[in-house]
């Protein structure tokens, strides 16, 4: 039976329901969950420093977000942040964790890094010597369509991420494919970018 399971995060949807599939399973199992987010290296000579530093940030919140979910459960969690080829550190540390299985979600955030996260969940689950349980969030699931969707999910992503004064400043307002929410969050403005499809969420202050 499974007594150490890798869940790499990116703090998406699809890595959100594998987190509560990865806490549920070692909740039954008597396990400990090992949440690993991978800051991709083949990013960096695009991304300035800011951009960077805002990954790790994102990356962060996504290891407590993962904390969170198992200490309310009573699992055991262990979290660690790296840098690299995001599948080769996954099943790194899967061998580093001395896991007996992995689980990940299929979708990723948005634009080039859900197509990226794709590719990572599908090299992993081709190479990994350990079991690779996949959680998939269906299209309707993911789909925010109406403002009030946009504006529930803004607010669930904000309270995942540990904030708890919250207060939505202006009505959502929608582009192309994106909702944007501004709200207030413990005193400070912020920016709640939705994507439309996948319904992944990036907080950004204003200066971001």
């Amino acid at each position: 039976m499974y007594r150490r399971i890798l869940l790499p995060t990116d703090g998406s949807e699809g890595s959100q329901r594998a987190t509560e599939h990865a806490v549920a399973l070692a909740d039954e199992v008597d396990a400990t969950v090992h949440a690993v987010y991978v800051l991709n290296a083949t990013e960096f000579d695009e991304l300035d420093k800011g951009a960077v530093d805002e990954r790790e940030r994102a990356g962060e919140s996504a290891l407590d977000a993962v904390e969170r979910a198992s200490d309310r459960a009573g699992v055991d969690v262990e979290t660690e942040l790296r840098r690299g080829v995001p599948h080769e550190e996954i099943l790194t540390a899967a061998e580093e964790a001395e896991a007996d299985a992995v689980v990940m979600g299929t979708h990723g955030r948005t634009g080039i890094d859900r197509l990226l996260v794709g590719s990572v969940t599908e090299r992993v689950i081709r190479e990994s010597p350990i079991p690779v349980t996949t959680v998939r969030v269906s299209e309707s699931e993911r789909a925010i369509d109406t403002p009030d969707r946009a504006l529930e999910r803004a607010k669930e992503a904000v309270e995942q991420a540990g904030y708890e004064e919250i207060d939505v400043l202006e009505e959502p307002y929608r582009g192309t494919s994106f909702w944007i929410v501004p709200m207030q969050v413990e005193g400070e403005q912020a920016r709640v970018h939705i994507d439309g499809t996948s319904g992944s969420v990036r907080i950004a202050s204003p200066e971001n």
